[in-house]
């Protein structure tokens, strides 16, 4: 007999729609380990301009800013941190991701196929 194994996709959404995904949820874990949206994007294989637009979209869904941003001096060394709503995402979303993982690993121990 075939052995299944569940897959899922998990995002958020309000009452205008989406909101959030695994390519922003992982977009806003990178800007907080490189401290740089651009950085950030560059390692995920996105553009800049992309990136920003997913980010511009969560907040116009949510109502409030995910992502403070800071301007270098003349020799550059701008960045970005998460706001703490941004911060809050992070770790629903995790929290969310942690429950289906361990609905899957269950049915899998469980499951007769």
């Amino acid at each position: 007999m075939v052995r299944l194994r569940p897959r899922y996709k998990v995002w958020f959404e309000t009452e205008e729609g989406y909101v959030l995904g695994p390519g922003t949820f992982n977009l806003l874990k990178m800007i907080e380990r490189k401290g740089s949206l651009r950085l950030a994007a560059e390692s995920l294989g996105m553009s800049y301009r992309y990136a920003w637009g997913l980010l511009k979209k969560v907040e116009r869904h949510i109502g409030r800013p995910i992502l403070r941003t800071f301007k270098g001096g003349s020799h550059g060394g701008g960045g970005a941190t998460l706001t703490e709503e941004g911060r809050w995402l992070l770790e629903e979303y995790s929290k969310i991701l942690e429950a289906f993982s361990r609905i899957s690993e269950e049915y899998e121990k469980t499951s007769k196929n």
